[in-house]
C-alpha cells in the first residue's frame, strides 16, 4: 500500500467471512433484494436453506434479470450468476447475516460496467472498496477466509467459484505474501533491493503453490539442518520430496546426503576433499575418548552420535540457503520497523507474522490510519544490511546480559564499538541520519549501535572496568543526535561511577550539575541526580555546595503494613509466594503473588473492584480517550499498513507534534461530567473493539465504574503526565488500581514485598497522585512463617 492508504482496505479484507463458509454452516442468505430504478421492477424473494445435493435457480424482475445460485454435490462450490437484458437496471444488492451482525453488499453499475465496490460493516463502521476496470482483464481476486484455506474469485460477469485445491492459500502463506507484496511494491523501497535480490524474489514467485507453502513453513522454523522425517506437513502433501527438490533447484534450499556435510559438522580439516580421506578422518574422530568415557560410560560416545547423524543424512537433510533467507527476513523487517527493539530480523519477522495470524483469527484488528510517507529512512541497501546486523548484535547482547554471561557480553561490546567507530567515519551516513526526524532516526543502524553502547555500560561495571565505563558514557554524552531519551540514564551512571567506584566526588558533582541542566533528562533521573548530590555533600559536609542544587519538594507518601503467610522457599521457585484463604471457603488456601495477596486484602476492606495492571491500565485509558489523536494523520507517523502504533509514539516528538490537540483534549476531559466521560469511553470501546487488548480493564462496565470514581479532574491529571512523555511515564505506575463504584472511592497502591523498595519513578508517580488528591499509598508486606501466624490468637 502506498501513501495516503486507508488501513481499513487491508483490515476488512482479512476479516471477511466467505460465502463458502456460510454454505458450510448452512447459514445462506435469508433475503435477496433488487433495487432498480423503476419501482415496478422491485421484487423481494425468500430463499430457503439449500441442501448439498440441490441446485436452485430463481428469476428476479420481470424477465429482465436472472440470478442463479448453485451448490455442487461435493459441497465446495457456490456460484452466483447474473445476467441483464436492459440498460435501465443499475444495481444489485446482496445482503447476508451470519450471527455477527455483518453485512455484505455488492454493487454494480451496468451503465458504465467499470466498477465493483465491496462494502462491509463489522461493528466498527469501517468500509472496504475494491475497484476494478473492465478494460484491464475484468477480474478481481479476493482472499477472505485464510483459516479454511479457501479462495474466492469475483468477476464482473457475476460468477463466484472456489478455486481448485492447488490454488488454496493457507493463512501463513497469504500473510507472508501480503508482506512481501507490500514491501516490494513500495516505491521508496526499490533502491533497497539489488538485481540478485530481485532474482531471488522472482524465483520464489515461480514456485508451485505447495513449494511456496513449504518454504514459508521452513522460514518460520529455527535455522539449521532439518531431517526430512521432521518435515511433516500433511496439509501440503504426504510426500514433500518433490517440493524439496523444486526448492533446491530454485536455489532456496540446500540438501545434504553425502559425507562432506557430515565432515563439516565435525570440523574436519577443510583442505581434505577426497572422500576416502574424509572417511578416514571421521573414523579417527570416532575413536577419540570423551570426558564421559574416561569414567567408564558405555553410551558409545562420539561413534554413537556420529552414526545417528549419518543415518539421518542418508535419508536426507535440508537447510534454507543463507542469502535468500536473509533477504526474506529483511523484507519482514521492513514491514514491521515499529517493533524492532530487542529483536533480530528473524524474531521481528516472526512476531509480525504472528500478529497477522491473530488478525486472521479475529483476535486482533489493525487500527485504521492514513499513511503519509514523506521521508525515506534508508538511502540504500547497505543501510538495511547494517541495521539487520546491528539488531542481531542487540539480540545477542541482551541474551548474554539476561543470562549473566558477562565475558561473552564483553566480546559483543567490542564488536559494537568497532562498528560504531566505522559508521561514525562514514560522512554520507552521518549526514543522512542527521537530516532524518529524530523519531525515524531511531530505526537506523547508528542509533541501534549507540543504544548497544549504552547497554554495554552494565557489562563493563559487572567486570569492574569502571574507567572504561566512564569513557563510554562520556562518549555517549558528547553527541545529541541519537537516543536523547537515554541521556538521563547516562548522566546518572556517570555520576555514580565517578563518585562510588572512582572516588572522584567533585567530578561527580559536575556531572550532576550538567545533567540537571540537560533539557532531555526526565523527571525521574533528575530526582536521582539530586539525591546523588545530597549524598556527596552530606558525606563530605559540603553545606555550601548543596545549595547549588535544587529539586521540587516531595510529599510524604502514606504507608500501610500487613503480614502474609509465606510459602516455603523450597516449594516456590519463582520469587516469594504467599498463602491466602478464599473468602468464605474456610481452610481452603491458594498460592498467590504479593500483589494478589494485597489485592484480596483491600477487597475485604471496602474496595470491591481492583486490578493488578500497573501501567497497562493507564495506557488503556489513554487509548480510550485519545484514540483519534494518536492515529491522527501526520507526516511519517505511519510507514506501513501493519503498525499498531505510530512510529513516534515513544519519542519526545509524539507530544510536540500533537501538543495543541492533546492539551485541548485534556481541558475537555477535565470539564466533562461523569456521564459524558462514560459515554466517551464507551464510544471508543465499541468502535475499536478488537484493535487492542482490553482484558485488563475487565469489561466496559468495569471501566465505566473506574472513570466515575476518578472524575474529570483526576483523569485529566493522570493522562496529562502520560501524554507528555509516554516513554518515561509508562513505568512506575502503582501496582494496584482499586475502586468502589457505589461509594465513588478510588485508591492507588504500590506493593512492596520483603526486601523491596520504591524506585524514583514510583516515588514521582505517587507524589503526582497525592497532589491530584488521590488516595495513594505504599503497602509493605512482611513475610511471616505459617507456624507463627497459626499460633497467634484469633
Amino acid at each position: 500500500m502506498g501513501p495516503n492508504t486507508d488501513m481499513s482496505e487491508f483490515i476488512k479484507e482479512k476479516s471477511q467471512v466467505t460465502l463458502n463458509e456460510l454454505w458450510k454452516k448452512k447459514e445462506v442468505p435469508k433475503k435477496l433484494s433488487t433495487a432498480p430504478d423503476h419501482d415496478d421492477d422491485v421484487q423481494i424473494i425468500q430463499v430457503e436453506n439449500i441442501s448439498q445435493n440441490m441446485a436452485r435457480t430463481t428469476s428476479i424482475g420481470q424477465g429482465k434479470r436472472k440470478l442463479s445460485l448453485k451448490k455442487s454435490k461435493c459441497g465446495k462450490q457456490l456460484k452466483i450468476e447474473e445476467s441483464t437484458t436492459t440498460t435501465h437496471e443499475r444495481q444489485l444488492e446482496f445482503h447476508t447475516d451470519n450471527r455477527c451482525d455483518r453485512q455484505l453488499e455488492l454493487h454494480t453499475d451496468n451503465r458504465c460496467d467499470r466498477q465493483l465496490e465491496l462494502h462491509t460493516d463489522n461493528r466498527c463502521d469501517r468500509q472496504l472498496e475494491l475497484h476494478t476496470d473492465n478494460r484491464c482483464d475484468r477480474q478481481l481476486e479476493l482472499h477472505t477466509d485464510n483459516r479454511c484455506d479457501r479462495q474466492l474469485e469475483l468477476t464482473l460477469t457475476g460468477s463466484v467459484s472456489e478455486s481448485s485445491s492447488d490454488k488454496q492459500v493457507p493463512y501463513y502463506l497469504n500473510n507472508f505474501e501480503t508482506l512481501l507484496k507490500a514491501v516490494t511494491e513500495d516505491k521508496s523501497y526499490v533502491p533497497l533491493f539489488n538485481s540478485d535480490d530481485r532474482a531471488v524474489i522472482s524465483s520464489y514467485h515461480k514456485l508451485s503453490s505447495s513449494a511456496k507453502k513449504l518454504y514459508v513453513r521452513m522460514l518460520c522454523r529455527k535455522f539449521g539442518w532439518i531431517p526430512v522425517k521432521k518435515l511433516n506437513y500433511p496439509e501440503i502433501a504426504a510426500d514433500l520430496k518433490p517440493y524439496l527438490l523444486e526448492l533446491t533447484t530454485a536455489g532456496l534450499v540446500h540438501s545434504a546426503s553425502d559425507i562432506r556435510t557430515l565432515a563439516k559438522l565435525y570440523h574436519v580439516r577443510p583442505n581434505l576433499s577426497n572422500k576416502k580421506q574424509l572417511l578416514e578422518e571421521l573414523m579417527r574422530k570416532c575413536k577419540q575418548n570423551t570426558f564421559m568415557s574416561m569414567f567408564g560410560s558405555k553410551s558409545g560416545g562420539v561413534a554413537t552420535v556420529m552414526l545417528a547423524r549419518a543415518k539421518k543424512f542418508l535419508q536426507g537433510v535440508y537447510k534454507l540457503s543463507l542469502e535468500p533467507r536473509k533477504l526474506f527476513l529483511r523484507v519482514l523487517l521492513l514491514s514491521s520497523l515499529a517493533s524492532t527493539g530487542g529483536h533480530t530480523a528473524e524474531t521481528n519477522g516472526q512476531a509480525q507474522l504472528f500478529q497477522m495470524f491473530m488478525v486472521n483469527m479475529g483476535k486482533a484488528v489493525y487500527p485504521s490510519y492514513t499513511i503519509d510517507k514523506l521521508q525515506n529512512i534508508f538511502q540504500g541497501r547497505e543501510d538495511v544490511v547494517r541495521l539487520e546486523k546491528a539488531l542481531q548484535l542487540e539480540f545477542e547482547l541482551l541474551s548474554c546480559t539476561q543470562k549473566g554471561h558477562w565475558d561473552k557480553a564483553f566480546e559483543i561490546f567490542q564488536k559494537v564499538e568497532a562498528d560504531w567507530q566505522a559508521l561514525e567515519h562514514l560522512e554520507e551516513v552521518h549526514v543522512w541520519n542527521v537530516k532524518l526526524p529524530d523519531f525515524l532516526r531511531s530505526f537506523t543502524a547508528s542509533s541501534v549501535l549507540n543504544r548497544l553502547l549504552s547497554l554495554s555500560v552494565e557489562t563493563l561495571q559487572r567486570r569492574k572496568q569502571y574507567t572504561q565505563a566512564v569513557s563510554v558514557l562520556k562518549q555517549l554524552l558528547s553527541q545529541s543526535t541519537y537516543n536523547t531519551s537515554h541521556r538521563g540514564y547516562w548522566w546518572e551512571r556517570l555520576a555514580l561511577n565517578l563518585d562510588v567506584h572512582l572516588k572522584l566526588p567533585l567530578q561527580s558533582l559536575e556531572a550532576v550539575a550538567d545533567g540537571l541542566a540537560d533539557g532531555h533528562v526526565g523527571v525521574d533521573h533528575r530526582l536521582a541526580l539530586y539525591e546523588r548530590a545530597e549524598a556527596i555533600c552530606g558525606r563530605h559536609k559540603w553545606t555550601d555546595k548543596i545549595k547549588e542544587f535544587s529539586h521540587e519538594p516531595l510529599m510524604e507518601i502514606p504507608k500501610v503494613f500487613i503480614e502474609g503467610r509465606v510459602l516455603h522457599e523450597n516449594v516456590s521457585r519463582n520469587g516469594t509466594k504467599f498463602l491466602s484463604s478464599w473468602e468464605g471457603q474456610g481452610q481452603d488456601m491458594v498460592v498467590c503473588g504479593v500483589e494478589e495477596l494485597v489485592l484480596e486484602y483491600y477487597k475485604k476492606n471496602g474496595f470491591t473492584s481492583g486490578v493488578h495492571a500497573e501501567g497497562s491500565i493507564l495506557s488503556a485509558l489513554f487509548m480510550l480517550f485519545f484514540w483519534d489523536i494518536i492515529y491522527m494523520p501526520l507526516p511519517d507517523a505511519f510507514h506501513s499498513p501493519f503498525q499498531m502504533f505510530p512510529l513516534d509514539f515513544y519519542t519526545e516528538s509524539f507530544y510536540h507534534r500533537r501538543s495543541l490537540a492533546i492539551e485541548s483534549r485534556l481541558s475537555q476531559i477535565e470539564s466533562l461530567t461523569v456521564e459524558d466521560l462514560e459515554r466517551m469511553a464507551e464510544e471508543t470501546w465499541r468502535a475499536q473493539e478488537g484493535c487492542l487488548n482490553w482484558e485488563r480493564l475487565q469489561g466496559l462496565d468495569s471501566i465505566k465504574g473506574l472513570v466515575s470514581c476518578m472524575g474529570g479532574k483526576v483523569l485529566s491529571g493522570l493522562l496529562a503526565r502520560y501524554a507528555r512523555s509516554p516513554r518515561h511515564a509508562r513505568s512506575g505506575f502503582p501496582d494496584l488500581t482499586l475502586w468502589n463504584a457505589e461509594t465513588c472511592s478510588l485508591k492507588m497502591c504500590e506493593v512492596k514485598g520483603p526486601g523491596d523498595r520504591l524506585s524514583h519513578k514510583q516515588i514521582l508517580w505517587l507524589n503526582h497522585m497525592l497532589k491530584l488528591g488521590i488516595n495513594a499509598e505504599v503497602c509493605y508486606v512482611k513475610a511471616v512463617a505459617a507456624k507463627k501466624l497459626k499460633s497467634r490468637p484469633s
